[in-house]
């Protein structure tokens, strides 16, 4: 675990914002800020520098008190301002709040994602025929034994 900084109350409170602004709800799923989804990004920018990184720059170029006081219209207007001048930062940024976002479980219940393992309840294959391995029996090996 790295020993990254913890985001701040003020910080928190933006990222919120940014993250209903970035993934906005659908239907009866909340936006990303709401779900919370705040303390899944910040672990995840905590255990990865670069992200921890972008996410402070990020929040760093929000100022706190005016970007939470604006309407959504112009908090999209501000987030694409700061995408304009910062795109790497930005890019990053927001694929960290895709990732928790798509793998919270009500997520992926949301758009029908199966998880899980493939097998028994996944792709159905044929059974294994050992007769196709009986022309490989049939060969001496072309193989040396290693020393004992």
């Amino acid at each position: 675990m790295t020993t990254e900084r913890s985001l701040t109350d003020a910080e928190r409170t933006v990222l919120r914002a940014v993250m209903d602004r970035l993934v906005p709800p659908v239907d009866d799923l909340p936006g990303a800020g709401t779900m919370g989804l705040v303390d899944p990004v910040e672990a995840m920018a905590r255990a990865h520098p670069p992200f921890h990184s972008a996410l402070l720059a990020l929040l760093g170029g929000l100022p706190a008190a005016a970007f939470a006081a604006l309407a959504g219209g112009d908090q999209d207007k501000a987030l694409s301002r700061f995408e304009m001048a910062h795109p790497a930062v930005f890019s990053a940024a927001l694929e960290l709040v895709y990732l928790a976002y798509y793998a919270d479980p009500r997520v992926g219940r949301r758009i029908g994602w199966r998880t899980g393992p493939l097998q028994p309840g996944g792709f159905a294959l044929p059974l294994f025929d050992e007769a196709i391995l009986e022309k490989a029996r049939q060969r001496q090996p072309f193989w040396r034994r290693a020393p004992d």
